[in-house]
């Protein structure tokens, strides 16, 4: 008998970003499944061979999908030794992936009032729920800029990177980017472990594509020498999601800079997303 907590799901397709490492995929969704961008899922699997036909091991995905798309798409990173990701990664078109009829989360554009800057800070697959939020058209009408920030190891793990220089291009050379000659959208890839080029990073400046972590560079200073935006309590709503030594190091930082999340009644200016 199906559970009425969650459905049985077909997968569609599969992306490999980084070989062994990196992987999208695509599976159907139930009519009635229904999210917020920003929000995320339960997935589960059969792990125990006893019982092959009954998903007993869970892990949570935002989702990369739009909520008007007719299928639900999950971004993820493949923990050699895990017991759910490298049978996540073993799936195929046809397979089942069973998915929990309830979302969660709070990590969703909601939690702000309208501001003028809105910087959406990740590392690796922490970047999956902006891609919803980035798909959606009122987020480009409710803020007059968009910061996207991803921080990785190696230039290889730049997933999405494609459709965010094309949001970029797209959002900066609209009438009212060019009318206020100022940059709609700013996409920032972060490398720790080995310098950007140009060709990844095309907005920076070359002599700013030096290796380094997010932490780092908004410590230095050179956060904002990047973008060319000050980052301003006032001015800038912000979104936090990662590795959780990111964001508990980044959100420490940024407290010293007047930025808060919301408490009942009263619209913060930071969100964090705490799912690991």
């Amino acid at each position: 008998m199906l559970s009425a907590k969650y459905t049985p799901q077909t997968v569609l397709s599969k992306t490999v970003w980084l070989s062994d490492k990196l992987f999208s995929l695509k599976v159907t969704r139930a009519p009635d499944f229904q999210f917020v961008p920003g929000q995320f899922a339960r997935l589960g699997l059969p792990i125990d061979a006893a019982d092959p036909l009954t998903p007993n091991e869970w892990r949570a995905y935002s989702m990369v999908s739009h909520p008007t798309e007719d299928v639900l798409e999950f971004f993820s990173v493949v923990v050699p030794d895990g017991k759910f990701s490298p049978k996540l990664a073993a799936l195929a078109p046809g397979d089942t992936l069973w998915v929990n009829k309830t979302v969660f989360g709070f990590l969703t554009l909601e939690q702000f009032a309208s501001g003028e800057d809105l910087w959406l800070i990740s590392t690796g697959t922490g970047l999956s729920a902006y891609i919803s939020m980035l798909r959606e058209a009122s987020t480009w009408q409710r803020f007059k800029r968009i910061v996207v920030l991803h921080g990785v190891r190696h230039a290889g793990e730049l997933a999405y990177r494609d459709e965010l220089l094309a949001l970029q291009s797209q959002h900066n050379a609209s009438p009212e980017a060019l009318g206020n000659n100022q940059a709609k959208m700013i996409y920032l890839p972060v490398t720790s472990q080995e310098p950007l080029t140009p060709s990844l990073s095309p907005a920076i400046s070359p002599d700013l594509l030096s290796a380094n972590r997010l932490t780092t560079l908004l410590t230095s200073g050179e956060l904002e020498q990047r973008t060319g935006i000050p980052l301003q309590a006032e001015r800038a709503r912000i979104m936090l999601c990662g590795n959780p030594a990111m964001v508990t190091e980044m959100r420490a930082l940024l407290a010293e800079r007047g930025f808060a999340a919301g408490r009942r009644g009263v619209a913060g200016n930071l969100a964090v997303e705490n799912y690991w």
